[in-house]
């Protein structure tokens, strides 16, 4: 409970602030713990960052998967990854920017932060296969390319976006220019 505690209070204030102007006091403060507890539990700043990066991954990858089991066709299902992908990340801006160098962590940590995030582009990928499989979406594109810049697209929405937009408008926008470049020529007839 310590320890779930700790890393809630810090993937809140890392979202809303950023790495650099969140210090462990806050964290520690926001938990209702001491500061020695935050250090006990993760180490480090870093790792505690890496730790709520990686949760990060976990949750928004859980919301997905729920969200796919109650969609059917693909434009949908691209639809329901961008959309959750986007809302997780919307008030969390600083967030999205996630690590620098996921080499500089643990040894055990980066392998975890690289199959989470692998999990979250594969989920992608799977959609996307599917939709070849389907005749909707082109065969002869590389899946993984394809799934690494729907997730490119987005990461770039949500690093520069305007303050006037609007997620239904950014979800729309990223999913329709998406679509668009992937559709087979039968499906945009």
């Amino acid at each position: 409970m310590l320890r779930a505690r700790i890393l809630s209070s810090a993937m809140e204030l890392f979202g809303e602030k950023g790495f650099e102007e969140v210090p462990i006091d806050q964290v520690a403060a926001r938990a209702g713990v001491g500061k020695g507890s935050v250090y006990r539990q993760f180490g480090s700043k870093e790792q505690l960052y890496a730790a709520s990066v990686i949760e990060g991954f976990v949750q928004l990858r859980r919301r997905i998967e729920n969200a796919l089991e109650q969609t059917a066709s693909i434009p949908e299902r691209i639809e329901a990854i961008v959309h959750h992908t986007m809302a997780y990340f919307w008030s969390r801006r600083q967030f999205f920017i996630l690590l620098r160098d996921p080499t500089k962590l643990p040894r055990a940590q980066e392998v975890r932060y690289r199959r989470e995030r692998g999990h979250l582009s594969a989920l992608v990928r799977e959609v996307l296969r599917e939709g070849a499989r389907a005749g909707l979406l082109r065969a002869d594109l590389d899946f993984d390319l394809m799934a690494e810049a729907l997730l490119g697209m987005i990461r770039g929405v949500q690093r520069y976006k305007s303050e006037h937009v609007r997620l239904e408008d950014a979800v729309r926008t990223v999913v329709a220019t998406f679509l668009n470049g992937s559709l087979t020529r039968r499906s945009t007839q």
